[in-house]
């Protein structure tokens, strides 16, 4: 096993560990901050996605996205590339691949400069290191389209001092961590 699974697997034991509420208050401090920042108020969309349980609960922002806000979340495709789709309420959400819920695929959303990209991640270092969860689906999507805003959040436990990266793995252009840009 290489140094990556081997990471993947102790923070994901590490999540187990903890319940949503032992980080509801750093979670918002997450959330209040992307609010409150000058990337959000002038994004023209938000590109995210529905948080799985070990991820920063960042349903507020979903909410306030489709509110005041254009709102566009993944479907990961049978090919291994992520597409984002429009999304007009939450509740229409349904389980797609992985067991996460996606959006339906009927308005395709592409990113411009003027967007920002949320991208979930199991790790984070202060310098925009990522450890996704091993199939590259936003490494691939970062790639493609390098010019977007992008900002991996995290929980504390999850920023970690370095991460193992091959050639192949991209950089967020910000990390959020308990209120926290880096």
């Amino acid at each position: 096993m290489d140094v990556k699974h081997v990471l993947r697997k102790e923070l994901r034991n590490q999540a187990k560990l903890h319940t949503l509420d032992d980080f509801m208050q750093e979670d918002k401090l997450s959330c209040d901050a992307l609010l409150q920042s000058h990337a959000y108020k002038t994004a023209d969309r938000v590109f995210a996605f529905m948080p799985l349980a070990s991820e920063v609960n960042i349903k507020e922002i979903l909410e306030h996205c489709i509110a005041d806000k254009h709102l566009a979340l993944p479907v990961c495709n049978e090919d291994t590339s992520l597409s984002f789709y429009e999304v007009k309420h939450l509740d229409a959400l349904s389980l797609g691949r992985h067991g996460i819920l996606a959006p339906e695929t009927t308005q395709v959303a592409v990113p411009t400069e003027k967007d920002i990209l949320i991208v979930p991640a199991l790790a984070y270092t202060r310098t925009g290191d990522r450890l996704g969860r091993g199939k590259g689906y936003y490494d691939r999507y970062l790639s493609t389209y390098p010019t977007i805003l992008s900002i991996g959040m995290c929980r504390t436990y999850q920023l970690l001092q370095s991460i193992p990266t091959e050639a192949w793995d991209i950089r967020v252009s910000k990390v959020l961590c308990a209120g926290v840009f880096y």
